[in-house]
């Protein structure tokens, strides 16, 4: 470069302000070199604008002074073809985008980064998930340094951090192939060329409304992302939901005090922990839990999105939920102080890894069932990366520290529990074709229209009478199909650790009732005596059909596994 000037701009009324004018041959082809810092009076400034930063390409470099570069390429966006995935047709999926990939089992070319995460979009088209979260993209210090600046020894991996630049996509995130911002670009590309959405994690600290806005609008602008999860405190939310770029994408927050809707459509969602400590103590079994996981199980969006889960990055995996009954955070190197004390899980009788079949066999049932409710109850589901395929941090709850095997997705777990990952898809699959998931109206737990049933109707044991009672572990839930266009659906939980028998409600009764899904897996039979048995912590899913085979001569069907007879057990 022959020189660089740097102009005041006095006459508009604003000494603080300053330009910088760039001359030389071959700018364009060698503007990835160029990098720039400030020093005012002396002192060492950084640019919280900086769209590019240079040297820590590394994960895990510890150099203090950054280098800006300048982002200057135009990325061609030809053939994109980016739609808006409607709000109740969601399925998020959770990701970290250096622990996707990050494993040598993973396969990809360029593992931990956009690129590598790119390479894994037809595994995310089989599985089904249509919208990505990303934990944090953006530049961030992962060094985690004492109140002087001096490197702890540890990384912070997950990204939670204020010291950011918030406006540069990570470069340690980048196969170096391209310019990070060129690959991040390439890959939201890709992702919007399969039908996949991508909404981005942005932790933001002590920055200004006004920053916040800039930097997603930008995001929104000049990468095409679909929507962000925010931290509230950070900006004004009457700005947020008057933005003429932002009021068009998804806004996920913990809670909010009022709704946005573009053409009927939400953009506020909330993302809270209610549903997960529900879901979860409901799955083991505990007291006093049925009536709250029936108002969850079938809560929806009303002017305000809701997006549920049970397991997220921040807390146990799936599989560690149902294999430990505490947090096993040692490695963290904080003596097991860090990390939440209310996990409420089960290890279904043993603590961490085994052999024992009968544990196993409970794991299993356990891992289908928390699949069946987060994956077919009427909210938007988000499930965390790897739990379709039984990854375990092994009991580490609070593995923001983990950049390690602990934190990166092991893919040769995909064949071990191919049944898991099977399941899982079989889900998300039924969620996406049954109109049950996919209708304009609200449920209202009322016959509105007169048809004889209501459209979402709670019992126990025995239809038509539910049992919230403390001691209750048994569930059903009727949806009437005449309310939204499809067949009827009813499901059966029993979350006691004894076999009980079930009656079916008697609607529509030139069709009949047949099984859909029992998560117990064991086969079942239809006799003719006007009920059934469900198996202990098990799940069972009903659908009325056409093809009703004969007379039955009861009120209703009765379906028996092949435990039904046997002796009844814990």
């Amino acid at each position: 470069m022959k020189k660089i000037k740097m102009y005041p701009t006095k006459e508009m009324g604003m000494s603080d302000i300053f330009s910088v004018v760039l001359s030389g041959q071959n700018i364009e082809e060698n503007i990835r070199n160029v990098s720039y810092h400030f020093v005012i009076d002396g002192e060492y400034r950084s640019d919280p604008f900086a769209k590019s930063i240079l040297g820590h390409s590394k994960f895990g470099s510890r150099k203090t002074k950054v280098r800006h570069g300048i982002e200057l390429e135009q990325f061609d966006w030809t053939d994109e073809n980016w739609k808006k995935i409607p709000g109740k047709e969601m399925i998020l999926y959770q990701c970290h985008v250096r622990g996707f990939t990050k494993h040598s089992s993973s396969g990809v070319s360029a593992p931990g980064t956009f690129l590598g995460l790119q390479e894994k979009i037809p595994y995310l088209k089989e599985l089904g998930v249509n919208t990505l979260l990303l934990m944090p993209i953006y530049e961030f210090d992962e060094c985690m340094r004492d109140s002087e600046g001096n490197f702890t020894g540890k990384l912070n991996f997950w990204g939670y951090t204020g010291n950011a630049f918030y406006l540069a996509p990570k470069a340690s995130y980048s196969s170096g192939k391209t310019s990070p911002a060129a690959e991040f670009q390439q890959m939201v590309k890709a992702l919007h060329q399969n039908g996949i959405n991508v909404i981005l994690d942005m932790y933001f600290v002590g920055k200004t409304p006004e920053f916040v806005l800039h930097c997603l609008r930008y995001y929104a602008y000049f990468y095409h992302i679909d929507g962000f999860r925010v931290n509230q405190d950070q900006f004004s939310l009457d700005w947020l939901g008057q933005d003429p770029m932002l009021s068009h994408v998804k806004i996920i927050g913990n809670e909010w005090s009022t709704g946005n809707c573009v053409s009927g459509e939400p953009t506020f969602y909330e993302m809270n922990d209610g549903f997960l400590v529900d879901a979860r103590r409901y799955l083991k079994s505990d007291e006093g839990q049925t009536g709250r996981f029936y108002q969850r199980f079938k809560e929806q969006e009303n002017g305000i999105g809701k997006i549920h889960y049970i397991t997220s990055h921040n807390g146990f995996t799936l599989r560690d939920l149902i294999s430990y009954d505490i947090k096993h955070n040692e490695a963290n190197g904080e003596r097991g102080r860090d990390g939440t004390e209310y996990n409420y899980s089960w290890n279904c009788g043993f603590e961490g890894k085994t052999r024992r079949k009968q544990v196993l066999r409970m794991r299993e049932k356990q891992e289908k069932n928390a699949f069946v409710m987060l994956l077919l109850g009427m909210a938007v589901p988000m499930l965390l990366a790897g739990d379709e395929f039984g990854n375990s941090q092994k009991g580490n709850n609070n593995a923001y520290c983990q950049d390690n095997l602990t934190t990166w997705l092991d893919w040769r777990n995909l064949e071990k529990n191919r049944e898991t990952f099977e399941f899982a898809k079989r889900m998300i699959w039924f969620r996406k074709k049954h109109p049950l998931y996919h209708q304009v109206r609200q449920l209202t737990g009322s016959d509105l229209s007169g048809r004889g049933v209501p459209d979402v109707s709670c019992h126990g044991r025995e239809p038509w009478v539910a049992d919230f009672s403390y001691y209750s572990r048994e569930l059903g839930i009727l949806y009437y199909g005449s309310y939204f266009g499809g067949q009827s659906l009813y499901f059966a939980f029993n979350f006691h650790w004894d076999e009980h028998e079930f009656f079916l409600p008697d609607v529509e009764s030139d069709k009949r009732w047949k099984i859909l899904v029992n998560t117990a897996g064991e086969e079942c039979v239809e006799i003719e005596d006007g009920s059934y048995i469900l198996a202990p912590r098990s799940i069972a899913i009903f659908e009325k059909i056409e093809d009703r085979p004969k007379e039955k001569s009861g009120r209703h069907s009765k379906i028996v596994s092949k435990s039904a007879n046997k002796k009844k057990h814990s």
